[in-house]
Parts: structure tokens; C-alpha cells; sequence
């Protein structure tokens, strides 16, 4: 059957509107606009958080307002119980002055956190810093441990910003901001804005803001990879604090998620100050000369 001009422009224009919603509804999951803050960070914590028991080896630069550079190597170590306690312990391994040194911290399932300092030149004693807030920088660092730990999603009320697009590629924003039972001494921070990819709901920046809301500090994070099916990590993280000119570069090079290498008995107090968290196997060696990989580092903090 023959058909009209207007007939045909009229079927061509029900086939366009039709091939429309089909496409919006396969993307819907990541354009509808009833995606609350909470629900997005509730996604990005499913697809990102899962495992239990992640043990990481990692280079540490720490960069003055001079370009003066500091390198550090350290273990990390985070541990997930069955009540949902969260376990963190950093050793540092390099150079020989600092060797042993550990932090440790312990978030109960309520949000409190614990923390300590094991600084083995002083004795066999933890040292229990006199700010308890998990928003203080440590051992020199720009990093807080709120800054490598997850976030207690419900120690915080999250709010949707407008959407962003940064050379090509969509983001969410969403500011969190503490509640009520978690502000002051325990957070440390007023504000903190993420910027999260919406293909893969992977926080990629953080802006905080002090008690006051004044932005202080932006933590970025690096070369992005798939470790489990939704699941990614980023192989560097990079915190610029804007008040002191100061950053520091932190590069995973080598990542096992497993129990048997993170077994309880590392966060014990005895099994710290007793040194048997110290690698001694690197004591009294020469100091190896600088690797190919740590100058490449060295030049991806310069352009950070």
C-alpha cells in the first residue's frame, strides 16, 4: 500500500520517539534524576567496598611547597569483620628511621574510631594521639584516615549537586556532610564534595571543607582499574592540601585481596610493640639505587 509524504513522515517520527525510549530506559540507571545522593553513594559503596581482607604494598612522596621530596614505603593492611568492624593498620618499612613505625585505627560498627601510633624509637608503648578526630592529617602526611577508609554511609547526610561533564565523561556530585552525632572533634570536616564517575560509580575526586565550610584540600584519585566484575580501584591517590602547599602522592604497587595476609593478630597492641610487624629482612642492606618505576613516579607527582 502506497503511503502519503505526511504518512511517511509521521511513521518515520513514531519509529524516532520510539528508538528514544527504548535508549533512555536501557540508561536509565545512570540519567534518572530520582538518584538521591544516598543512593548514589549506596551504589558506589556496593560496587566498591565488598572486600573483606585487602593487603597493599605502596610508595608514599611527600611534596613541600619547594619541590622538596620525601619517599616513604609501607604496607597497608584493612581487615572487615563479620559485625562490620573495620580494621586499618600502615607500616612504614623505608627509609631505615622510620622503619616499624604503625598506625592503627578501628571503626566499630557504631562509627567510633580508635586510633594509635606504635613509634618504636620511643619505647614499647602506643601513642594515642590527643585529637581524636579521624580528619587529622598523620606522620606528616596530607592524608587523613577518613581519606583511605570508607565512609560510615550512615554517619553522613548526602546531598545530589548539579551534574558535571569534565572533558567528555559524566559525573554525579554529591556533598556529604556530617550528621549531627558525628560532627566536631570526630570528623574534622564540615564538607566533603565528591565528583563520581556515573559509568562506574567510582569516587574519582573529593574537595573538603573545614568545620567552617572553607575548601582546604582536594583528594584525587589515579589510573583506575577493574580488580571484580563492577568493582574498581585506583592504583594512586594524590591529596593536595591547598593551605599548607604541601601534597603527597600515594601509588599501590602490588594489591592481594586475602585473609591468610591480613590475619587478626596485626592490629593486636602486643603484636605491634613487640615488633613483629617489622620486615627484617631489608635491615642493614644497602640502599638500593632508584628504579626506573620511582622516577616515573617522581615525574607523575610533579605533573599532579
Amino acid at each position: 500500500m502506497l503511503q502519503s509524504p505526511l504518512q511517511r513522515i509521521l511513521f518515520n517520527v513514531v519509529i524516532a520517539v520510539a528508538m528514544t525510549v527504548c535508549s533512555v530506559a536501557v540508561h536509565a540507571h545512570f540519567v534518572d534524576p530520582e538518584w538521591t545522593g544516598a543512593k548514589i553513594m549506596e551504589e558506589s559503596d556496593n560496587r566498591h567496598q565488598q572486600f573483606p581482607f585487602i593487603y597493599e604494598e605502596q610508595t608514599m612522596v611527600l611534596i613541600d611547597s619547594a619541590g622538596h621530596r620525601n619517599v616513604r614505603r609501607l604496607r597497608r593492611y584493612t581487615r572487615l569483620e563479620d559485625d562490620g568492624e573495620v580494621k586499618f593498620l600502615l607500616v612504614f618499612d623505608d627509609p631505615d628511621e622510620i622503619r616499624g613505625v604503625a598506625l592503627v585505627a578501628v571503626r566499630a560498627p557504631g562509627g567510633n574510631v580508635r586510633h594509635g601510633v606504635y613509634l618504636p624509637a620511643f619505647g614499647p608503648n602506643m601513642k594515642v594521639p590527643e585529637q581524636t578526630g579521624i580528619g587529622d592529617h598523620f606522620l606528616g602526611t596530607d592524608f587523613a584516615i577518613e581519606d583511605l577508609t570508607p565512609e560510615t554511609l550512615a554517619d553522613y547526610r548526602y546531598v545530589r549537586q548539579r551534574d558535571r561533564i569534565i572533558e567528555g565523561t559524566d559525573y554525579f556530585v554529591v556533598d556529604a556532610y556530617p550528621n549531627k552525632k558525628t560532627s566536631g572533634v570526630r570528623t574534622g570536616y564540615g564538607l566533603r564534595r565528591h565528583i563520581i564517575r556515573k559509568d562506574n560509580f567510582m569516587v574519582v575526586q573529593t574537595d573538603v571543607y573545614d568545620a567552617a565550610l572553607r575548601f582546604f584540600k582536594r583528594v584525587t584519585h589515579h589510573d583506575l582499574r577493574r580488580v571484580d566484575g563492577e568493582s574498581w580501584r585506583a592504583n594512586m591517590i594524590i591529596a593536595n592540601d591547598r593551605r599548607e602547599t604541601h601534597r603527597t602522592l600515594l601509588k599501590v604497587d602490588r594489591r592481594v585481596y586475602s585473609q591468610d595476609y591480613v590475619p587478626a593478630e596485626l592490629f593486636e597492641v602486643d603484636f605491634l610493640t613487640s615488633n613483629r610487624h617489622v620486615v627484617n629482612a631489608a635491615i642493614g642492606e644497602a640502599p638500593v639505587e632508584q628504579s626506573e618505576a620511582e622516577r616515573q613516579l617522581m615525574q607523575q607527582a610533579d605533573d599532579s
